[in-house]
């Protein structure tokens, strides 16, 4: 059969050619539209400052530990039951405040006695007197030997002597009388009772009844290195106890990171250096009105000192890698450089740039992600703020 006089397969074909010339057609268009081209990214945005140049106040970490300024055990003097405890355990107590009573009746008897016998003594004394003045009249008429005289001479020493001891028996039983009370010596905080009502102390042995610790104020205990020290010493030496306006003023950080809300003052320098360690201990004083600092806490001793015209950067815009830390800086083309510094301590949220910087230079301070050395960057200057990465 002859497919071109069929007229359904010529339909068919037809049909069929169309999609090839559309698609022919729309190349031909396409060709004939301008070719794409490729557009610059602008550069990237970053905020720079200025490092901030003034004075500021830095400070020195060192570790110290609290101490009580005296710490006093409270011990039985004399033997006997235990009859009162009078205080609770881990309160605040007045010197003069009585603590412990022990049974005085045993000791109240022996002042009786010794009262007794210094009465007895002493008549004694008077007779001995009476019988040797009297021997020394009538020695004077011949009544009476040379010996009789010597004789009463001798008895009324002794009987002073006998009076004497009866005085000093009366004294030590009158002390021992005052130490069936024990009163606390200073005021301060005073522990645990370590023995109850009703035991017996003081059988042998000055029993431990408790231990009293002076709170206000308080000692810290640090030590400083040799190079820290040295520069320091003129000035540590006229350190005068008595008057503390002059000596070097210190802060302490508590350990959940806190500032103790007293300054206190250093008031003691050992007189030599450890060689082992070549430290020097030093002790700083602190007012502790209100028992906040307990002896055994350990925390920072915060050294002050002043550094003129230091320059500072937001320390969030301090980079590190291998080659220690940097800056990024940008310079009048918008080019970034990265800028290695020396660090110095930390200023609130601020850093002190010991070196590396002149002061001049824009320190990138927003935008940290988006820049680095070697590329171009759109800069915007502001005051020197916290870091907003």
């Amino acid at each position: 059969m002859n497919n071109r006089s069929n007229p359904g397969f010529q339909t068919v074909k037809s049909i069929a050619t169309r999609p090839l010339i559309l698609t022919t057609c729309l190349l031909g268009l396409a060709g004939c539209s301008p070719k794409n081209t490729f557009v610059q990214p602008p550069p990237p945005e970053v905020t720079v400052a200025l490092p901030d140049q003034r004075d500021v106040t830095v400070y020195s970490e060192v570790p110290g530990r609290a101490e009580a300024r005296d710490t006093i055990e409270i011990r039985a003097r004399v033997s006997g039951y235990l009859r009162s405890v009078d205080f609770v355990d881990g309160q605040i107590v007045r010197e003069g405040d009585r603590l412990f009573l022990i049974e005085p009746e045993p000791y109240e008897a022996a002042v009786k006695a010794g009262e007794a016998n210094l009465s007895s003594a002493i008549a004694a004394r008077d007779i001995a007197q009476t019988n040797y003045d009297r021997r020394v009249q009538a020695f004077e008429t011949k009544a009476v030997s040379e010996i009789d005289v010597l004789t009463a001479k001798a008895n009324l020493d002794s009987a002073e002597a006998a009076m004497l001891g009866a005085e000093a028996d009366l004294t030590r039983a009158r002390i021992n009388l005052s130490y069936t009370e024990n009163f606390a010596p200073a005021t301060g905080r005073i522990g645990r009772r370590l023995v109850s009502e009703g035991n017996l102390v003081g059988g042998g042995q000055a029993t431990l009844l408790a231990t009293l610790v002076v709170q206000d104020p308080i000692y810290v205990y640090f030590n400083l290195s040799e190079r820290v020290l040295v520069p320091a010493l003129e000035k540590l030496a006229l350190i005068d106890r008595t008057d503390l306006r002059n000596a070097p003023p210190v802060d302490l950080e508590l350990a959940d990171g806190s500032r103790y809300g007293e300054s206190g003052r250093i008031d003691y320098v050992d007189n030599r250096a450890d060689a082992a360690t070549g430290t020097v201990a030093i002790r700083a004083v602190f007012p502790n009105p209100h028992g906040a600092l307990l002896p055994g806490l350990y925390g920072k001793v915060l050294i002050p000192e002043t550094v003129e015209d230091a320059l500072l950067v937001p320390d969030l815009s301090i980079q590190r890698d291998i080659g220690g830390s940097y800056v990024l800086v940008v310079d009048h083309q918008g080019t970034v450089e990265a800028r290695y510094v020396e660090l110095g301590p930390k200023v609130g949220y601020d850093r002190v740039i010991k070196s590396g910087l002149n002061g001049d230079e824009r320190v990138v301070v927003n935008g940290l992600q988006r820049a680095r050395p070697g590329i171009t960057v759109s800069a915007t200057t502001r005051a020197p703020d916290r870091v907003e990465n």
